[in-house]
């Protein structure tokens, strides 16, 4: 059966996230339970907050509110809408945003498991954004960068594009996670873990959701008819 090799290979990328998300949650527990690894992050987080310049600002401000929850939200059905008009498939976009949604859900699942206070803004002055309320780890932001870019190479773009999209990609997510650090607001390791995560996450998801005959790319499922 053409599909069962697909399946399998579905679940085993399904395994690999969950262990991901399980070393991920041992690794946030551990750094909340010793307030030390916090305490030496904060030098850095100090550092990087104060080369402030105003094109720095403008760039992580324009982050801060494409990338938050509102402006995520707007991001997303923009880049849907994108994706369904630029291929014309429904399942090419239900799958695009399954694989930008799991991830990123799973990272705000992380926060409240984790639990991990933000940087203590009055070792930061001045701040330039508000001191959010939620937890710092995983990095939101840089969750939901590293989710889009995913949706867009894996579902998207061909496989001969991944010669210029991944490393555009990937400077995307290295400049939101710049700037959450930048801002004062994360832990370099609240970015570093979703930048680990939501990848691994969302090549699983991206398999799991293409082995379902509903959503197959259309080139498989006229494979699988013909066969």
């Amino acid at each position: 059966m053409p599909s069962s090799p697909r399946r399998s290979a579905a679940w085993l990328s399904v395994s690999l996230a969950a262990l991901t998300l399980v070393a991920a949650a041992v690794s946030g527990l551990l750094i909340v339970a010793s307030p030390t690894w916090s305490d030496a992050e904060v030098g850095l987080v100090g550092l990087v907050h104060g080369l402030h310049s105003t094109a720095g600002d403008v760039v992580a401000l324009a982050i801060n509110s494409a990338f938050g929850v509102g402006g995520a939200i707007l991001v997303s059905l923009i880049v849907l809408s994108w994706i369904l008009l630029a291929t014309r498939s429904w399942q090419d976009t239900v799958r695009a945003g399954i694989v930008l949604v799991v991830p990123w859900a799973c990272v705000e699942a992380l926060k409240l498991v984790v639990r991990r206070p933000r940087p203590d803004p009055a070792m930061l002055q001045p701040m330039i954004v508000a001191d959010p309320m939620s937890f710092s780890y995983p990095s939101g932001h840089t969750a939901f960068a590293a989710a889009l870019c995913c949706a867009v190479v894996l579902v998207v773009l061909p496989r001969r594009a991944r010669a210029w999209s991944v490393p555009l990609a990937v400077l995307v997510v290295l400049v939101t996670a710049w700037s959450r650090v930048y801002l004062g607001v994360h832990y370099p390791t609240d970015v570093l873990a979703a930048a680990v995560v939501v990848p691994v996450v969302s090549f699983a998801t991206a398999r799991a959701a293409a082995a379902w005959p509903l959503l197959a790319p259309r080139h498989v499922t006229a494979v699988n008819r013909i066969s």
